[in-house]
């Protein structure tokens, strides 16, 4: 297929919503020539407006001279261009390319909003050298579909209109245009492994077989679809076994299922929860040592982030959660929502004929304190003091919670635990406004 400018509207015409698109511009090749096609479709006279956004990752002394380079191309075409600045030092166990390419997105996706897209130069080149690094990984089917055509991203979408296109044809167009472009000399480097892909491994597989990019690429086609038909079992299976709240899904329900649609639903809900997928010794773990524990047990299986914890039949997915100190203990007067560290944030809810006596608000010896065991509470309409832990037993609160829970006090009385009761006397009467504490927990 031949790029053009018709070829680039027609792509475009599937996404009527978009009232603005963003054109990543690294000066490049690729995104030189979607810029300048955009901007050329811009001029036939669409109902959409276009922008130009160049990250400059500070990673050589060259990349210092890019920004000129894009300013002067997007003065010509009369588009407006923004500058980002990121700090791409890659952290521990972080490759060089990841951090720069995590860096890049996150900066990006600030930008966003909901009637926008934001577009990327990547083409069929680029799509086969994604499925073979991912093949050197050992990656499943969502890593061997390399790289989707569109996707969700911040507020709006990410498009990549390019994918269709070789890279010989874009530097043909780029010719004929007498397009100018800059040269990143990292690209030569075959110490990174997708360069070394490029200029090594692709050229020797091109010589033997002269379409080895189409046929690659058409193969992440195949492993895309596939993996789609994997997520709608998956989330069949979900819905099954997750409680309404999306919180926990039923232990007994995931024994129903083999184990090969049990990994598979493993690992679509934690990308669909926003979580990193774990290895497959992390995922056997938790397949065989957690889902068989003594139902009494609390095992944890953690790596990067994420924390798989089992409560009675109830399996949680959660992020780490931070530090946090039991023994603190914060002034609040009510009056507002509290932050707190590690905790989440605590508000004050008006409501009708429960909760708080609004009267409370700025009284004196007011603050927030933590468990600290051997706690004895009396919650209202109960006619004697409880055991807190039996409470939060009898609440199924899961155990690595229950430290966690703001307990408010007055001087050394207990007036509320969040999320769980009211103690007396605190109780207002009925057709009476109170004050609820609703607890929006945080873990990073």
């Amino acid at each position: 297929m031949k790029f053009s400018i018709a070829e680039l509207g027609r792509l475009l015409s599937d996404y009527p919503g978009i009232k603005h698109y963003r054109v990543a511009y690294s000066g490049g090749l690729d995104s030189t020539v979607l810029l300048t096609a955009m901007a050329r479709l811009r001029d036939t006279g669409a109902n959409w407006s276009l922008s130009a956004v160049h990250v400059h990752h500070g990673l050589q002394p060259e990349a210092d001279a890019w920004p000129g380079h894009c300013t002067r191309l997007c003065s010509e075409l009369d588009t407006p261009l923004e500058m980002l600045a990121v700090d791409a030092s890659p952290g521990q166990g972080e490759s060089p390319e990841a951090a720069a390419r995590n860096a890049r997105y996150q900066a990006l996706a600030t930008l966003m909003n909901e009637d926008e897209a934001l577009l990327t130069g990547h083409h069929l080149d680029d799509q086969a050298e994604t499925l073979l690094l991912q093949l050197m990984r050992g990656s499943g089917l969502p890593g061997l579909a390399a790289m989707p055509a569109e996707s969700p991203f911040s507020s709006g979408l990410l498009i990549r209109p390019l994918l269709g296109f070789s890279r010989d044809e874009l530097k043909q167009y780029a010719v004929d245009k007498k397009l100018e472009w800059v040269e990143d000399s990292s690209n030569e480097d075959v110490r990174f492994d997708r360069n070394f892909i490029r200029q090594r491994i692709l050229p020797e597989l091109r010589s033997r077989w002269p379409s080895v990019v189409q046929t690659v690429s058409r193969s992440a086609g195949h492993m895309a679809e596939a993996a789609s038909l994997l997520d709608e079992l998956a989330e069949s299976d979900l819905q099954c076994i997750l409680d309404r709240q999306g919180c926990f899904i039923d232990i007994n329900g995931l024994r129903r299922l083999s184990e090969a649609r049990q990994r598979n639903l493993m690992r679509h809900w934690l990308r669909i929860t926003g979580l990193s997928v774990p290895s497959q010794k992390q995922l056997h773990h938790i397949l065989h040592d957690v889902l068989n524990s003594r139902p009494d047990a609390t095992p944890c299986v953690r790596w990067s982030g994420v924390e798989i914890r089992r409560y009675r039949d109830r399996l949680y997915a959660i992020p780490s959660p931070l530090q946090h100190h039991a023994s603190s203990q914060i002034p609040w007067d009510l009056s507002g929502p509290l932050s707190i560290r590690g905790v989440g944030f605590i508000r004050p809810s008006l409501v009708e004929g429960q909760g708080l006596p609004v009267s409370l608000q700025g009284m004196p010896g007011l603050e927030i304190r933590f468990r600290q065991g051997g706690e004895s509470i009396q919650p209202v309409r109960r006619k004697h003091k409880h055991d807190l832990k039996k409470l939060f037993q009898e609440a199924g609160i899961p155990c690595w919670v229950r430290d966690r829970t703001p307990m408010l006090y007055q001087y050394e009385k207990v007036v509320a635990v969040a999320g769980l009761c009211v103690c007396e006397p605190f109780q207002v009467g009925k057709g009476e406004q109170g004050l609820m504490l609703e607890w929006e927990q945080a873990f990073n």
